[in-house]
């Protein structure tokens, strides 16, 4: 009998022995995300079939910890702006997406030239399913994913994004390799909530929101190190729903790509505006012989840069400038052969008062779609009639990168490539198109807010 207690016991300290290393393992594979800056992919490898998983989660975001969703890999690991996904430019990927969370879903690879069937917003993946995207992504640049399922604003807000880098050989160059993404989290001021019986649709008329801006979802991201003679490629993504966003430098930073699209030419910046949904690559290069700490700043959200001094000269560019093209000088004088005017109107419904976001006076479905051709240039006028003060609407188009050729008919003589750019208001801007890639695709605006309440079209390319 003793001998039987004894067995006994010596098993269930075993049990219990297991069952405390099982937890201490999970405890360090749920928090080995803490120990590093997983958006620090200077010595990354890339990955060609990637395992995303989207979740559902109470996570930590600004120093708010808030229900939402996450873009994690299958241990689950903490990502607080998401699971970088590396690829490599002219590799075919094979990226399995598996929806874990609570809700359908869908998946946009924003600023990809990729096939209209994996772009990504007709592709709804129920709760409990995976569903397997393949490309070869032709550019390498800074992109990055999110959902596209309404409504977008809130999926996206409460964490449905990541970011996607593309790299080519230039890229393992640099001494670092660092992605910022820059959001905010946004949270209700409660002693404002008095006023929450009376939201209409679509806006918020509780009083203002407590707004926390972050980078890597963090009020003070990871330092970043980098010593005199050395120099890093900083990528910066405005992942914020509705937001637009200001990044402020101590110092001079060389640009060098937006949207994923490397400059014909480059510049010299201290300041660089994004609207929701745009990106911009810039290069650091730091001299001087004294150890120094600089600071960038996303509003209240910044990020130190640890100098390390020494008496080497200031590193040499490693930008290249792409092939200049102009599309302007096809269509410049030409009328445009798409025009879309931009405004919005308060109305009431059977649940109350509605904000409805338009284009060309209807809401989406209405707004139907624009047909073009596959391979020839489109001159597409965007109006904003917005009788809001000071409101731009960063539009976004999916399938195509284009060129802003005019503003009220004045020549703006650049060349960027862009996917998203913000049309002010009272401006009529100008833009050239060209769709290589047959499909339907969408056209909208950025503030995810006015794409939810209907700032939303299609261009069907055949």
């Amino acid at each position: 009998m003793n001998h039987k207690r004894r067995f006994l016991i010596s098993s269930c300290i075993l049990l219990i022995l297991i069952i405390l290393t099982a937890c201490s393992n999970n405890k360090l594979i749920s928090n080995k995300n803490e120990e590093k800056d997983p958006y620090n992919i200077t010595q990354s490898e890339s990955i060609q079939n990637p395992y995303v998983d989207i979740v559902s989660t109470t996570i930590e975001r600004g120093g708010i910890k808030q229900k939402g969703y996450e873009y994690t890999d299958k241990e689950k690991n903490t990502y607080p702006a998401g699971i970088p996904i590396i690829l490599d430019e002219g590799k075919e990927a094979i990226i399995k997406v598996e929806n874990s969370s609570e809700t359908a879903t869908n998946v946009h690879w924003h600023g990809l030239n990729i096939p209209n069937d994996q772009d990504g917003p007709d592709l709804k993946i129920e709760k409990g399913t995976t569903h397997t995207f393949k490309y070869t992504p032709k550019e390498a640049g800074t992109f990055w994913v999110h959902s596209h399922y309404r409504p977008v604003e809130t999926q996206v807000e409460k964490g449905m994004y990541a970011p996607l880098i593309v790299r080519n050989e230039r890229d393992k160059l640099y001494n670092l390799d660092e992605i910022l993404m820059i959001g905010d989290v946004q949270k209700k001021n409660d002693d404002n909530s008095k006023n929450s019986g009376m939201d209409m649709e679509g806006m918020d008329m509780s009083g203002e929101s407590l707004v926390t801006d972050t980078i890597n979802g963090k009020s003070i991201a990871p330092d970043l190190e980098l010593s005199g003679g050395q120099i890093g490629k900083l990528r910066f993504i405005n992942a914020s729903a509705n937001n637009f966003k200001t990044i402020e430098f101590p110092f001079e930073v060389k640009v060098i790509a937006k949207d994923g699209y490397t400059l014909d030419k480059s510049y010299n910046a201290k300041t660089i505006e994004l609207a929701p949904g745009q990106r911009v690559d810039v290069e650091v290069a730091l001299v001087g012989t004294k150890d120094k700490t600089y600071t960038i700043k996303n509003g209240n959200a910044k990020v130190n840069i640890n100098y390390k001094g020494t008496n080497d000269k200031k590193a040499k560019s490693l930008f290249i400038p792409s092939k200049e093209i102009n599309l302007a000088k096809g269509l410049f004088n030409k009328t445009p052969d798409i025009t879309m005017k931009l405004t919005e109107n308060m109305v009431m419904n059977e649940s109350g008062m509605k904000m409805d976001e338009m284009i060309n006076g209807k809401i989406y479905p209405d707004t139907g779609t624009y047909n073009v051709k596959v391979g020839r240039a489109y001159k597409v006028q965007f109006e904003n009639a917005d009788t809001m003060p000071d409101m731009s609407h960063p539009m976004h188009i999916h399938g195509a990168h284009f060129q802003v050729i005019s503003k009220n008919g004045v020549a703006t003589n650049d060349t960027t490539w862009y996917d998203t750019y913000p049309m002010e208001q009272g401006i009529k801007t100008d833009i050239a198109i060209v769709f290589d890639k047959p499909g339907v695709w969408m056209v909208h605006c950025h503030i995810l807010n006015h794409e939810d309440n209907g700032m939303m079209a299609s261009f069907t390319a055949k």
